[in-house]
């Protein structure tokens, strides 16, 4: 039969063009790999050193600050140091805020990123993925579980204060109100700290 694709191709010099093309095609591919990783990287890092300046270390400071002095305030009235006896409430007050405070976790005040929320819309509906933004990494499942363990155990210790716990879990409007109270107490105390 007379067909061309009967034909052998022994023709070196379309062999080695052939194989230049596969070369530049898979440098270029590479090439174009590498640049997108780093893109991403570079796009990860400026998200996190941003996130970290605005959010993070901020919010960990103040709510580090506050359990701090309301902890130290704790300690030295239960050594006798500093006597609140003088001041009405204030000795059911002091405990009370401490352990508000200690049941606040930093996951339960720092507000959702809604940027990167709707980045994982986008790239979920680009791979026509189901948009389920209740789909979380394994880790952030397994921490939520344990917090979830923890909120239980809690919810059935006895409270040292005789209140009952709160079913949810504390918000930033909380912390404020409770950092509010401190700041109140202090106040009333005569002591002169600076809580922000």
């Amino acid at each position: 039969m007379d067909s061309p694709w009967d034909e052998e191709i022994s023709n070196d010099a379309y062999n080695g063009e052939s194989h230049w093309q596969k070369i530049a095609s898979d440098f270029t591919n590479a090439g174009y790999r590498e640049g997108i990783t780093a893109g991403k990287e570079g796009a990860l890092q400026e998200g996190f050193d941003s996130g970290f300046a605005v959010t993070g270390a901020p919010l960990g400071r103040d709510i580090g600050r506050i359990r701090g002095i309301s902890s130290a305030l704790l300690a030295l009235t239960n050594k006798g140091t500093l006597s609140l006896s003088s001041t009405p409430g204030a000795l059911d007050e002091l405990p009370d805020i401490a352990a508000q405070l200690a049941d606040i976790r930093f996951s339960d005040i720092v507000p959702p990123d809604l940027e990167a929320e709707e980045h994982a819309r986008e790239h979920m509906r680009m791979e026509g993925e189901a948009l389920e933004m209740d789909s979380e990494s394994e880790e952030l499942k397994d921490k939520k579980d344990v917090e979830g363990l923890e909120d239980l155990l809690a919810g059935m210790s006895a409270s040292g204060n005789g209140k009952e716990r709160r079913p949810q879990r504390p918000t930033m409007q909380d912390f404020e109100v409770v950092k509010r109270r401190l700041e109140a107490l202090v106040g009333t105390l005569g002591l002169q700290i600076q809580l922000s």
